[in-house]
């Protein structure tokens, strides 16, 4: 009973310098980068409590030597997003890999030597992101799914017509349109819609 202590202290010198540096991290990419840049919150809330998750489980596994099993384990984590009930655009699905490899690299990081590596991905990870997302602020890409009324100008010859009829009704510069669904039935196209989104003021 009287090592009960130790092993408290032993465990919280060994947990919370990997779940700070998790935790900064994860804030970093989630409230940092991608909140700055595409305010869904309700992203952000599964992006932070699937690497919560996720490091825990990689933590708590990692003491154990189940080397394959883990490697099974993390492809199985990663498997669990094609049973999504909702569609996820790419760039969104990319921050769920970005964040569940975080938190799996800082679970893992075992000793002293594996920490320091964990802190440099860290930050060569979250720099390669933030110079792809913030170095044009002012213009980034971003798409959206339009149901579309004018099935007219879903012919070729009438593309100019439908990105000028798309601009004016989303209010910013549509460059490219990709046609995903005709419903006859119902006169109307879903539409995945890549526009320029400005800056923020």
């Amino acid at each position: 009973m009287s090592d009960v202590p130790h092993l408290v202290i032993h465990t919280l010198r060994s947990l919370a310098p990997r779940l700070l540096l998790d935790l900064a991290c994860a804030f970093v990419l989630v409230q940092g980068i991608y909140l700055r840049l595409y305010p869904r919150r309700e992203y952000a809330f599964t992006y932070w409590l699937l690497n919560l998750i996720t490091f825990a489980v990689a933590y708590t596994l990692s003491g154990v030597r189940v080397e394959m099993g883990l490697s099974l384990g993390l492809f199985a984590v990663f498997g669990i997003l094609r049973y999504r009930t909702e569609a996820m655009r790419i760039r969104d699905l990319t921050y769920l890999f970005v964040i569940i490899g975080l938190a799996i690299l800082n679970g893992v990081a075992l000793n002293r030597e594996a920490f320091t590596r964990a802190v440099f991905i860290d930050a060569a990870v979250l720099g390669v992101v933030a110079a792809l997302e913030l170095r044009r602020v002012d213009g980034r890409e971003d798409t959206v799914v339009v149901r579309y009324d004018r099935l007219e100008l879903l012919q070729a010859e009438q593309r100019p017509a439908l990105l000028a009829d798309l601009t004016r009704r989303l209010g910013a510069p549509c460059e490219r349109a990709v046609i995903e669904h005709v419903d006859l039935m119902h006169d109307s196209a879903e539409l995945v819609v890549t526009y320029r989104a400005q800056r923020n003021t």
